[in-house]
């Protein structure tokens, strides 16, 4: 599933799990193979011999050393027919694309504007800029200024007198869509920009849904629940069907709701999702379809909507009722889609269908940048684009205003020798003689030890930490790192680990709150109900039950039971909360007055959570509706990441931390310096990839991703081993070896 803003979360936990992934390594090779047959001990045994020839000085050109394999030392990655007959379709689509002729002709605006376009933009940017109508691709390469495209196109279509009103932007983060719009307002110096509708996919589906309801015949007073809601309704359904969970280890609540998501995202079938992902889950398939099924008429009689909810309704209303396509399509007459290779299938549907009366759509992505497949996101929309408008115009902006050009040059040869997907050739003005740098370590503390070594030397340099990232395909592969950096008293924050939106304290707010907007929410009563005590998941089912069917929850009927005394305490707190002359922030306060002892007798660290809901209350300040607080909350939750580790500073005030992230936490970021740690073959790519080519190519862009965050010093470093589970990794990483000698500099 593909929410608002926090793409990549989701995938840290997930690859956690590689350091356990029974992928068959032969400790023989150290490449991916057949299993030895030996057991976890004599692998061990055979390691330690295996140790001493490599790591010995007189062995430093051993079969695994960067200098001395090639790719033909890997094993080929196995392609069945349909796969290599998709690729070939899809790169034919790109020939096609790549064999048209270059734009070479100058553009003279034909009249003066406010801004002068011809000297903020390049021609690239600027030939983007000025087509207005029909369809548009535009492959912007990373750090080419495609943001720079969006702002002066809006800004442009205003200068020509397009109603605001009549443009629609949708990006993947609400600041996106906000920073975009509020540099248009800025370099016009007028408040017209504040009339186009920009913002992601789903507060976009939140709005038109609510306001077209009547049209649409649902209800426009629904609820909308987040990934964590859906997984515990998901477990509560499993409940009722009477589904032992325990019965052959069945998967558990967030696995299915995964599967789901995956299906609905993808327009494919749980079957097929099961069968071509969750192999070992088979024999469940028929259970989690029941459990999908219970799922669905569950919200539709409770009135919620989840995030795949808000996609598949939009997209479906669109395609069934063409009074609602056609209102949208007179209303929308100028559509621009931002980071367009993100989109997932339903996503591309709702984009065709809104631009299906003008055809005036433009869309910005880079095939090269597409890493979140996990939640749906499709690589393939971005290269059929042309597909679907045969004769749209192609706009390649290829001039790199982040990168030197010797990271380009490294970067440019990962995507060269990618097997799909459009060729660029990113080009910078800023020159640097210092190469890219690999580095091979003894081990994993010597590969920590000399990483924060470079980090102290950039410091002394005058880098400042901040200006510093560490960036890993997985978390645990910076371990090490970080007890160097902790020993060392250097500063850092691990971007990752819990939101704030996800933290059990702040959620039963949340759920006191819906419950005061959608009295029928069963979700939220399941959350809250559990606290009572003598209350358990079967008489929480059953009063939820009668509150639905009796429109409202009446406590004389549960006078006589043990629970009846917190069972009205809960039902005045929540009366009291209706009363629609209390603002947003007070509504909190009275739930804050009702929840402290229960927070109090629940948790040790209870002073430290009422601080989170201080937030909350802060946060509710700037709202006098509690449907709009709720709604931007499940869409746009705060970006303050209470997860977030650090350690003490060398010095109070003296440095800003430096970050360690995930890859997929960091795209669209940029460092001064950029370190990546732990890249040997099985870790970048995942071990899990290498069934697939393409998880394997998207393993490659995730790599390029990583490497052209880099504005100044690139650094690549992996330990000689890393013995992982029953694997034992010993061979750099693939796409390495395929880059050429010359363009890095190794030792």
């Amino acid at each position: 599933m593909m929410t608002d803003d926090i793409y990549p979360d989701d995938q840290d936990e997930k690859d956690e799990s590689d350091q356990g992934t029974r992928k068959e390594i032969s400790p023989e090779t150290g490449k991916p193979g057949n299993n030895s047959g030996e057991n976890f001990l004599d692998m061990i045994e055979s390691l330690a011999l295996r140790q001493k020839n490599i790591l010995s000085p007189e062995a430093s050109g051993s079969s695994n050393d960067l200098t001395s394999i090639t790719i033909n030392d890997f094993p080929v990655v196995e392609s069945d027919q349909r796969t290599i007959r998709k690729i070939e379709e899809l790169n034919s689509i790109v020939r096609a694309i790549e064999s048209r002729p270059a734009s070479n002709a100058d553009i003279h605006l034909d009249r003066s504007y406010k801004i002068n376009y011809n000297s903020e933009l390049n021609s690239a940017q600027l030939e983007a800029v000025v087509t207005l109508n029909g369809p548009v691709l535009v492959i912007a390469g990373a750090g080419s200024g495609k943001t720079r495209v969006i702002v002066h196109r809006v800004a442009f279509m205003l200068e020509n007198g397009i109603d605001p009103e009549d443009i629609l932007l949708l990006t993947f983060t609400r600041k996106a869509a906000s920073e975009m719009l509020g540099r248009v307002q800025k370099l016009l110096n007028d408040v017209s920009a504040t009339k186009v509708f920009g913002g992601t996919f789903h507060s976009f589906s939140n709005y038109i849904l609510r306001k077209y309801a009547g049209l649409l015949n649902i209800s426009a007073g629904f609820t909308i629940i987040d990934d964590e809601d859906s997984a515990d309704t998901i477990d509560l359904i499993r409940s009722e069907l009477k589904i032992d969970k325990k019965e052959k280890a069945f998967p558990r609540k967030n696995r299915i709701q995964e599967i789901i998501s995956s299906a609905r995202n993808r327009n494919l079938t749980i079957r097929e999702v099961i069968e071509n992902e969750f192999t070992g889950l088979k024999g469940f398939i028929g259970q989690i379809e029941l459990i999908s099924q219970g799922y669905t008429k569950y919200k539709k009689i409770c009135n919620l909507f989840d995030y795949d909810d808000l996609m598949d309704v939009l997209r479906d209303s669109l395609r069934d009722n063409r009074i609602f396509r056609k209102r949208l399509n007179e209303k929308f007459r100028y559509i621009m889609v931002d980071e367009y290779q993100d989109t997932n299938v339903v996503q591309k549907e709702i984009v065709e269908y809104l631009a299906e009366g003008s055809s005036n759509i433009m869309v910005v992505g880079d095939d090269s940048q597409s890493i979140y497949s996990f939640r749906g996101a499709d690589y393939e929309n971005i290269l059929r684009f042309p597909q679907k408008y045969p004769g749209c115009k192609v706009v390649r902006i290829e001039e790199n205003y982040r990168s030197n050009q010797k990271i380009l040059d490294f970067t440019n040869e990962i995507i060269l020798n990618s097997k799909i997907g459009y060729r660029k050739k990113l080009f910078s003005r800023i020159q640097y003689e210092a190469l890219p740098v690999v580095r091979k370590l003894y081990d994993q503390e010597a590969e920590a030890e000399f990483i924060v070594d470079k980090i102290l030397e950039y410091r002394e340099q005058g880098v400042a930490l901040n200006q510093i990232a560490i960036l890993v395909r997985a978390f645990w592969h910076a371990r090490y790192i970080e007890l160097e950096l902790a020993r060392r008293s250097i500063p850092y924050i691990a971007v990752g680990g819990l939101k704030f939106n996800e933290r059990k304290h702040v959620k039963d707010v949340i759920s006191y709150l819906r419950i005061m907007m959608n009295p029928y929410d069963a979700v939220a009563w399941h959350r809250v109900l559990k606290y009572i005590p003598g209350v358990g998941m079967v008489t929480a089912s059953k009063i939820i039950g009668k509150i639905v069917a009796e429109k409202g929850l009446n406590i004389n009927e549960y006078e006589k039971s043990k629970f009846a005394t917190e069972l009205k305490r809960l039902a005045i707190m929540l009366e009291r909360g209706k009363d629609t002359n209390i603002t947003v922030p007070g509504k909190i306060e009275i739930i804050r007055e009702y929840y402290l002892p229960i927070l109090q007798a629940r948790e040790y660290d209870y002073q430290v959570r009422i601080l989170d809901i201080n937030v909350l209350v802060d946060l509710a300040s700037g709202y006098d509706n509690l449907e709009k607080f709720l709604t931007d909350f499940a869409l746009d939750p705060p970006s303050k990441n209470f997860g977030t580790r650090t350690v003490p500073l060398i010095d109070e005030g003296e440095d800003n931390p430096l970050t360690i992230s995930t890859i997929h936490s960091a795209k669209g970021l940029e460092w001064y310096s950029v370190i990546i740690p732990h890249a040997l073959d099985g870790l970048i790519p995942s071990v899990r990839s290498l069934n697939s080519i393409t998880e394997v190519e998207e393993e490659r862009r995730l790599f390029y991703v990583a490497c052209s965050r880099a504005k100044h010093d690139l650094l690549i470093t992996m330990p000689s081993f890393v013995v992982n589970y029953d694997a034992f990794l010993s061979y750099p990483s693939r796409f390495l070896v395929e880059i050429s000698r010359d363009k890095f500099f190794y030792k």
